[in-house]
């Protein structure tokens, strides 16, 4: 995972959660939210994990309640998202994918 120029970061997809959205190894573009902004339902986000600090999710928001977003894998049967983890708590966002970078012909061919 790479930071891009403070307001976007580029981040390197890992895992198959998102599959057939997003395969391992995309590089996505995300436009980081304010506390007051929140993301339209269906877009792709990325929160920080609620039980493991560390780790960041992207993943589809499905749904926004009083208790935070509801957020879903494009692959369920890859996924770990709020079917076991319950709703992610707004304060855990960091932003909307915006775009998916190109990939070059060497990483086409992996």
């Amino acid at each position: 995972m790479l930071l891009f120029c403070g307001r976007r970061l580029l981040l390197r997809i890992e895992g198959r959660s998102m599959q057939p959205t997003l395969e391992p190894g995309d590089r996505v573009l995300v436009r980081r939210l304010g506390r007051k902004t929140a993301p339209c339902l269906g877009s792709v986000v990325v929160t920080w994990h609620p039980q493991r600090s560390k780790l960041r999710l992207i993943k589809r928001l499905n749904r926004l309640d009083s208790r935070g977003f509801w957020l879903l894998g494009d692959n369920p049967s890859e996924n770990t998202d709020s079917r076991q983890l319950g709703a992610v708590p707004t304060n855990l966002l960091i932003g909307e994918v915006v775009g998916r970078l190109p990939r070059g012909e060497s990483e086409q061919s992996r």
